[in-house]
């Protein structure tokens, strides 16, 4: 992929103005909380994807990148909220420069803009996970395995597998509900062929005996076998028979008392109680705000999900790549599929209700039927009105939401009205009035209502069974295409799982070199156990302390990464995700960096100090590739620990006479500097439990450091009669102790009145000699020709020396040994 060698923000975010100079190298970036520091990581995400993650996902409400990516101060105008990055490729061997402003955030301007280039940075754009803040590094630790699962498989770039097996089940999940739908009618199309031909068990045999023996009535010959085909009617068109009623008597009355029953057991007390005990069940779900908004959020993004064609969003006309907004719009669905699960159940539970009401509803359609048929006709206004009233609450239970309708539909479930049951009265003794048909004309109504409903009942049966074989084949696809991924993922997960145990133990071999880890794909989840000491297998977050998770999860993301990218890997951008590190293994961090990625450039954030000084000591980064947030403050953003801002400010101070900020910003300056003059010269400072050590202690104990060193140079250059070196180590220690003692530094155990206690009482004229003189003392603990700092060097033989950055300087400390007595 790519690294950065230099980044120019301007108006983005807290930063104001800010340049930093990369070099292709790691680089880190120190300063107190609230300085700045993850701005520089927003401006990194920003110029190479258009995006902040800080900005945008799960949870940002109205927080953007569109509307809070520019500085404040420049809200209204996102043109000049501009980051440009110099990038080196090293698959290209070329150098390019990208630029881009949160006015158009999805169009930057590649220079040069060739294909191979724009290639690269595409690749980068759709990997934004190279950027690692420690909210996200603790998902992979300690997410359920759902989640976990989501994270991992994203960053893998096998989230789509995840998305087809979620489809697939989905698919699954729906041809079920719609087989479960249909089969209450099915069963009430079942028992109205049952009363046509007057039998109560459901079979081939019995339904063919109880049609030829209407057959035989009418001397029709018996049916061998009942097929798909087979007609109760064969040959009756042969049978004369004188017209009679066109109610069937005998079968309208066993409909009339079917459907008496069906109304009885609605309005019991068992049915009654049913419903109190569903209703009560969704009003807690109904009463669940997250339920409630889930359940609608999850039928809106599949409505939306259709209706994505173009490059917009359909509702709301933003550009997007329409691949990248159903990915989006998916996985807002993945995380819904808890809700769909309760869904499931509690449309299970509205099962016995929805089955009596398709059962009441055919049979009410049937009464209306003969009571079209009476003569004179039998006013059924109420019974019409009572069917729609059925059909409307069916029609809502099933439908499941909104819940607070499925609510009101289930209270509007009642036993049949006087008005209603008068109408089922009237029919019934039209019905009871008209004469009793002969045996045969009895057989022909038979065989003719039978075959009717035996013609209904094919055809629900046949749709239920197309509905329950696709349902048995969407599951069966999406068992199998589980299945499959998982033993794809297991693979994966067990080169993932070894490289993760790997660089672990290299982290924490003083006390886990035997650690190993399990990832566990199962049906869309990941489990994640880890040994500990031995004891057995647990969730990371059982045992282990803090500082040892955060040690996992930079682990298993490295892990990954090598594995997604190989030799691709090139650049991290870890932000504080270290901060609770154990200091026993900070150095063992670093040198895993260093050590199993040196390919990789590492940008790092910290708030702490000392692990920007375990950084420097492991060689993790050189000295100068650092930026030392100091302060920040609104109008001009991140203030850096650097020499020209300082004077700069010092200078400033003085002109407007203000002595008291001179001072105090020349203390805190020189109290940074003399930390890490001490750090780099191993100074010995008085112990402090705290930490907090001030100017008094530091910097006279760098001075003395230094000035013992030089003796100490110029002792071995005479020990190995090295003249020349001598002459430019005495040089330099001598226009050392010039500039050390102009600065009164040696002098400050006894005579307080030089120290910086008093500097904010003095006179401008008074203080302007201190200023030149301490920016003189701090340029004599650097090298003329790098400007990088001095530093005690110990080697692998035991040597020491006193060295800089480039060479110059490279004073040897050890005296030629004694030459034994001859």
């Amino acid at each position: 992929m790519i690294q950065v060698e230099s980044i120019v923000i301007k108006e983005f975010r807290g930063i104001r103005d800010l340049t930093l100079t990369f070099k292709g190298k790691n680089f880190a970036i120190c300063g107190p909380n609230g300085t700045g520091k993850s701005g520089v990581v927003d401006a990194l995400e920003f110029a190479l994807t258009g995006n902040v993650s800080r900005l945008s996902g799960e949870g940002r409400g109205d927080v953007s990148v569109k509307e809070h990516g520019p500085h404040v101060d420049s809200r209204n105008a996102p043109d000049k909220a501009l980051v440009t990055l110099t990038v080196f490729i090293p698959s290209l061997n070329k150098r390019a420069t990208i630029e881009r402003s949160v006015k158009a955030p999805s169009v930057p301007t590649v220079t040069p803009n060739e294909p191979d280039v724009v290639s690269v940075l595409k690749q980068l754009q759709d990997h934004p996970e190279f950027v690692l803040s420690r909210r996200e590094l603790i998902r992979y630790v300690l997410a359920s395995p759902g989640k976990r699962a989501e994270e991992v498989q994203a960053l893998l770039r096998l989230a789509q597998v995840e998305q087809v097996r979620a489809r697939l089940q989905k698919i699954a999940n729906a041809c079920e509900r719609s087989a479960g739908q249909l089969a209450p009618t099915v069963n009430e199309a079942k028992e109205s062929l049952l009363r046509a031909l007057g039998i109560a068990k459901f079979g081939k045999q019995e339904v063919l005996a109880a049609a030829n023996t209407q057959r035989a009535v009418l001397g029709l010959l018996a049916l061998p076998e009942l097929t798909e085909t087979t007609s109760f009617k064969d040959g009756l068109a042969t049978v004369a028979l004188a017209a009679e009623s066109r109610i069937p008597k005998k079968q309208a009355l066993a409909d009339i008392k079917s459907a008496s029953e069906a109304l009885d057991e609605l309005k019991s007390a068992d049915t009654a109680a049913l419903i109190v005990k569903i209703a009560a069940e969704l009003r807690v779900l109904a009463n669940d705000p997250a339920f409630a908004a889930d359940v609608n959020r999850e039928s809106f993004l599949k409505t939306g999900l259709s209706f994505v064609e173009a490059d917009v969003c359909p509702f709301c006309d933003d550009k997007w790549n329409p691949a990248a907004l159903r990915k989006h719009v998916q996985e807002k669905l993945n995380h819904l599929k808890e809700v769909a699960e309760r869904r499931k159940v509690a449309e299970g539970t509205l099962l016995p209700v929805v089955t009596l009401l398709t059962k009441v509803r055919g049979l009410l359609d049937t009464i209306l039927r003969y009571a079209a048929l009476a003569a004179p006709p039998i006013a059924v206004d109420s019974l019409k009105n009572y069917r729609g009233t059925i059909d409307r609450v069916h029609a809502r239970l099933m439908a499941f939401i909104p819940l607070p309708e499925s609510l009101a539909a289930l209270g509007e479930i009642s036993g049949a009205s006087r008005a209603v049951l008068d109408v089922m009265v009237a029919v019934e003794n039209v019905v009871a009035a008209l004469p009793e048909p002969t045996h045969e004309h009895a057989a022909r109504d038979a065989l003719n209502t039978a075959q009717e409903r035996l013609d209904r009942y094919r055809n629900e049966a046949r749709k239920y069974k197309l509905a329950v074989e696709k349902a048995a084949l969407t599951r069966k696809v999406s068992e199998v295409y589980t299945t499959a991924s998982d033993e794809v993922l297991k693979d994966i997960y067990v080169v993932v799982e070894e490289a993760f145990a790997g660089l672990y133990r290299l982290v924490n071999k003083d006390d886990e070199a035997e650690f190993d880890a399990k990832l566990v794909p199962s049906l869309g989840k990941l489990g994640f156990d880890v040994d500990f000491y031995g004891r057995g297998h647990f969730p990371p977050g059982a045992y282990h302390s803090e500082g040892h998770q955060d040690g996992m999860g930079l682990c298993l993301y490295l892990a990954l990464m090598r594995h997604l990218l190989g030799s691709g890997f090139t650049i991290a951008v870890l932000d504080d995700v270290l901060m609770s590190v154990d200091s026993g293994h900070r150095r063992e961090v670093c040198r895993l960096l260093k050590a199993e990625f040196p390919s990789t450039q590492f940008i790092l954030t910290t708030h702490d100090p000392i692990w920007l000084k375990h950084m420097q000591t492991e060689g993790l980064i050189a000295s100068r590739s650092l930026a030392h947030f100091r302060s920040w403050d609104v109008t001009h953003g991140p203030i850096n620990w650097d020499d020209a801002d300082v004077w700069k400010e010092i200078d400033d101070d003085l002109a407007n006479n203000d002595i008291s900020s001179a001072a105090g910003r020349l203390r805190r300056y020189l109290e940074y500097l003399s930390g890490e003059f001490c750090h780099r010269l191993r100074a010995r400072v008085e112990f402090r439990g705290d930490a907090q050590h001030d100017l008094g202690d530091l910097l006279p104990s760098a001075v003395g450091r230094l000035n013992e060193l030089f003796r100490k140079a110029k002792a071995a250059a005479q020990s190995w009669q090295q003249i020349n070196k001598l002459g430019k180590i005495e040089e330099v220690a001598t226009a050392f102790e010039v500039v050390a003692s102009a600065s009164n530094v040696e002098q400050w155990q006894i005579n307080k009145a030089v120290h910086f206690n008093v500097w904010a009482t003095l006179a401008i004229n008074d203080f302007r000699p201190v200023v030149t003189a301490f920016q003189a003392l701090l340029d004599g603990f650097r090298c003329k020709a790098c400007h990088g700092s001095f530093m005690f060097v110990r080697g692998g033989d035991g040597g020491s020396s006193l060295r800089c950055d480039c060479g110059e300087i490279n004073m040897n400390l050890d005296k030629k040994p004694s030459q034994p007595r001859t």
